[in-house]
């Protein structure tokens, strides 16, 4: 089932802090599977597919995140589901690159954020796993966990 993508920057859904989840349960795995579905679904309008998505996005204040993984390599293109995820730590060196989001169509800004990412997380079934991110996988993490604490990408754009 498509789920609803939450837009606007003053949007009080996105600007909420998401809770951790503790049930480990088929409702996880359904709304998991749903968030798969709307990332992947082109938008109407635009045409433009989502590469990450925050539970928040889709009006849900848990800690799931779902992020996309070989993007623009030669490798398949896989999803990754991370239930409570936390930046463990991360790289001085900052990176800048552009940025979009299905909350906030037809923005697009360059934002600057730590090169790379050691991330833990758990899995579906509820365990634990940590993994370095580095290129666009970490900047695309660290946009998805910003959703989970009410922060918008365009707020790095007004300091």
């Amino acid at each position: 089932m498509m789920l609803k993508i939450q837009t606007g920057e003053e949007n009080p859904i996105l600007r909420k802090v998401s809770v951790p989840i503790e049930n480990f349960d088929d409702e996880l795995k359904k709304l998991v599977l749903e968030m798969e579905e709307t990332m992947l679904a082109p938008d109407p309008e635009t045409g433009i597919t989502g590469i990450g998505l925050a539970a928040p996005q889709v009006g849900v204040n848990l800690r799931v995140v779902l992020i996309t993984q070989n993007v623009g390599t030669k490798k398949p293109m896989k999803i990754l589901p991370m239930i409570n995820p936390e930046i463990v730590d991360f790289s001085p060196v900052q990176s800048t690159m552009e940025e979009g989001c299905l909350s906030l169509p037809n923005i697009f800004e360059k934002v600057s954020r730590p090169a790379k990412v050691r991330v833990r997380w758990q899995t579906l079934e509820g365990n634990h796993a940590e993994r370095k991110f580095d290129g666009w996988e970490a900047r695309e993490i660290q946009h998805e966990l910003d959703h989970l604490d009410g922060i918008l990408f365009t707020d790095y754009l007004k300091n």
